[in-house]
């Protein structure tokens, strides 16, 4: 006989608190068309800031501000040693704000902006189309008489003269072509062409929002940066690796200020 201050040996209901099960992790994600561009535009914003606030501590270290004349703002502007430190200082920021999308997806940050070395093949490929683009442009330009942009012209005089022309050449062949091509060809491209847009659409608009962006050039330019984008844009859907477009738009733009010296030279 038990006591009765004794606890059942059997025969009792026993309480039990249910178990939670462990939360699955949610699977990675690709922003499509509406999250791809809402984010493009915040880390386009971020450059330009960036670039911005690099102006601002320009003009007040050299004690030019206040600045009178819409005139003197214009000229400094177009700096050359400027805008390609501004370049350097704004690509990290890029790179940053890049981060911060895919991460919130999940993703890695390579992979999702296909940051895959290109092999010899595919560079050489890429090259010679890059020429052959590059000289029918420049067949069309002396056909149509148009002169060597105003914009290219200023900033490489001004980086000749004022300097700094390191910063100048690094800017324009370097910091520029990585934020533009992880932004354009990278982020851009990779949500667009898996959304209704598709590869091909993706290669389009891809190419209109980038030659959208150079309003520092007519229309003439501003439709051969279009057709440089449509090839960046092929190539990187075929290769896969924005690393390629950002070697083939750096060897662009040192051609483009190679001409430049020669022209003015």
């Amino acid at each position: 006989m038990s006591s009765p201050n004794s606890a059942p040996l059997s025969g009792a209901a026993v309480s039990s608190v249910p178990v939670t099960p462990p939360a699955r992790p949610r699977s990675p994600r690709t922003w499509y068309f509406l999250g791809t561009t809402l984010f493009g535009v915040g880390v386009y914003a971020v450059e330009m800031i960036a670039q911005l606030a690099t102006f601002i501590a320009l003009f007040i270290w050299n004690g030019l501000l206040p600045i009178a004349e819409p005139e003197q703002l214009r000229a400094l502007m177009r700096e050359g040693g400027w805008l390609g430190l501004s370049a350097i200082v704004a690509c990290p920021f890029v790179l940053g704000a890049l981060w911060v999308p895919i991460r919130i997806a999940r993703q890695n940050f390579s992979d999702y902006l296909g940051l895959r070395w290109p092999d010899r093949r595919e560079v050489f490929s890429g090259l010679a189309m890059l020429a052959a683009l590059i000289v029918a442009w420049i067949l069309v330009r002396l056909a149509a008489g148009q002169p060597i942009p105003t914009f290219t012209t200023e900033t490489y005089r001004s980086a000749t003269t004022d300097g700094p022309m390191v910063a100048y050449v690094i800017g324009f062949c370097v910091a520029a072509p990585i934020a533009e091509e992880l932004l354009v060809r990278g982020f851009l491209f990779r949500g667009w062409s898996q959304s209704f847009l598709g590869p091909a659409g993706a290669i389009v608009l891809t190419s209109v929002a980038w030659a959208a962006l150079h309003t520092q050039y007519n229309l003439f330019y501003m439709a051969h940066i279009f057709t440089l984008g449509i090839l960046l844009g092929y190539l990187r859907h075929r290769s896969g690796s924005t690393w390629l477009t950002v070697i083939l738009h750096a060897a662009h733009n040192v051609v483009s200020i190679a001409q430049v010296a020669l022209i003015i030279g």
